[in-house]
């Protein structure tokens, strides 16, 4: 689906921070509090990452010919080169790759490992205990490390990519040797394959049992599954487990037509299955996806095909897995689509924006019309603003939470009342809303004169 809005980690972007508001619009004095994290020069900030929960805040800096990352405002040792900042799924560990002299090293926690002629980015493990990266060997072979030891050497690793487990116990990640491409899973290589598919990956399920992925033989693809093919197809694209694990589904080509097929059944065919949206209902009862029969698109659950639109993007289920909701696109005009409820036309839905309540009752997204940005919760459109993005809903369900521009401020927005306190920039990470720590206080990282700081906001 085309024409998408978005808000990336950078759009909330102004350049004061004056006490300005809208006509008529009375500002909410929210109890709020400011911790000072680093000095923010303009030069570090196409190098500026977030940790996830938007606690802490790493770049790259120049420093006595080299540089530096600096972690809240710390500067770590100075090397040649600094690049590739990753932070631990915990936001509790930074980890980067280093250059000295002609070699190159991975830094975490203060503590180097290497050197190698080269190395790629550093991957945490989900539970941010263990770390790999994939380092050049001797011969120009290429081997992961995992936890400062190196594996096996190998000819490539395929895409560079490693993969671990949820409980971070495993670790997969694809290899080639002279006879082909091998799937190596604790340590254990797997195959050999032709090739290996790079939109299904490597993937485990949530409990860790099983491992997944695409492999080509001949002119023709497979799922494999804890090393076991299923039947043969033309093509393959997403892959998808349930929560629970104990369900499978992916997208096959048969010939010109599209299917899914779910624990092994195949589905209806179509002429196409929509990028990004097959998946499981949170509870693993329902499956859905995006389909394309001629020129329209429909959202099919469990095998049945809704109502036909010109195009169909993002899909999201209810928590509760009742109500699957999704963006389409009629005309110049996209729409939410939920249930039996009328959709509302509007220019642009936000990409990524559609957020139900901790219970699914409620659902709310951004919505563009014209110039202005605003919110829609409970099929009502809320006030204006240049940009609105972060959306979420507070613990309580009750009310949406968002941050908003207007002009050359940035601001969080609640029960319709902007905070009076303003910022130059408001960040959360990419793929994360304003973020609650308790049932009335939520955070977020901004900007103000120069320093970067971390808001911690009461509900009023």
């Amino acid at each position: 689906m085309n024409g998408r809005w978005t808000v990336p980690i950078r759009s909330l972007l102004v350049t004061a921070c004056v006490g300005v508001f809208a006509a008529g619009a009375v500002p909410a004095s929210r109890k709020h509090k400011e911790t000072l994290l680093t000095p923010f020069p303009a030069e570090v900030r196409d190098s500026t990452i977030l940790s996830p929960g938007a606690r802490h805040v790493a770049y790259v800096r120049k420093a006595g010919g080299g540089e530096q990352a600096v972690l809240d405002g710390k500067a770590e040792k100075t090397y040649a080169k600094v690049a590739e900042l990753r932070f631990s799924p915990d936001g509790k560990a930074l980890a980067y790759a280093a250059q000295a002299g002609d070699t190159w090293l991975i830094v975490a926690g203060g503590r180097e490992q290497g050197p190698y002629p080269r190395v790629g980015p550093p991957a945490f493990s989900p539970d941010g205990r263990r770390l790999a990266f994939v380092a050049m060997v001797a011969q120009d072979n290429r081997a992961v490390v995992v936890d400062g030891t190196p594996g096996k050497p190998w000819e490539l690793i395929f895409e560079g990519r490693i993969e671990f487990s949820p409980d971070g116990r495993r670790i997969a990640y694809g290899a080639r040797r002279p006879d082909g491409w091998v799937v190596v899973v604790d340590n254990r290589p797997l195959g050999p394959y032709e090739f290996l598919g790079s939109a299904t990956g490597i993937q485990f399920s949530p409990d860790g049992t099983q491992v997944a992925w695409a492999a080509r033989a001949g002119k023709q693809w497979q799922v494999v599954v804890n090393g076991k093919p299923r039947p043969a197809c033309d093509n393959l694209g997403e892959l998808v487990f349930s929560r629970d694990g104990k369900h499978l589904a992916y997208a096959a080509m048969q010939g010109q037509r599209w299917l899914a097929v779910v624990d092994g059944k195949p589905q209806e065919p179509f002429d196409a299955i929509g990028e990004n949206t097959l998946q499981f209902s949170p509870e693993g009862k329902k499956v859905a996806y995006a389909a394309r029969s001629g020129k329209g698109w429909c959202a099919v659950v469990d095998g049945k095909a809704g109502k036909t639109y010109e195009g169909i993007g993002q899909m999201k289920f209810s928590p509760d897995g009742r109500e699957l909701a999704y963006v389409a696109r009629q005309g110049d005009e996209e729409m939410v689509v939920l249930g039996d409820q009328p959709p509302r036309p509007f220019h642009r839905i936000g990409g990524g924006t559609l957020v139900f309540s901790p219970g699914g009752r409620r659902l709310a997204y951004v919505a563009r019309s014209g110039t202005g940005a605003f919110v829609v919760a409970d099929g009502k459109r809320k006030p204006r603003f240049d940009r609105v993005g972060y959306l979420t809903f507070a613990p309580d369900g009750r009310r949406p939470v968002y941050a908003a521009t207007r002009g050359e401020h940035a601001f969080t927005v609640v029960d319709d009342k902007e905070a009076a306190h303003r910022y130059e920039q408001i960040w959360m990470p990419p793929g994360e809303n304003l973020t609650f720590t308790s049932p009335t206080r939520f955070h977020y990282v901004a900007v103000k004169a120069g320093n970067v700081y971390l808001v911690e906001e009461e509900l009023d």
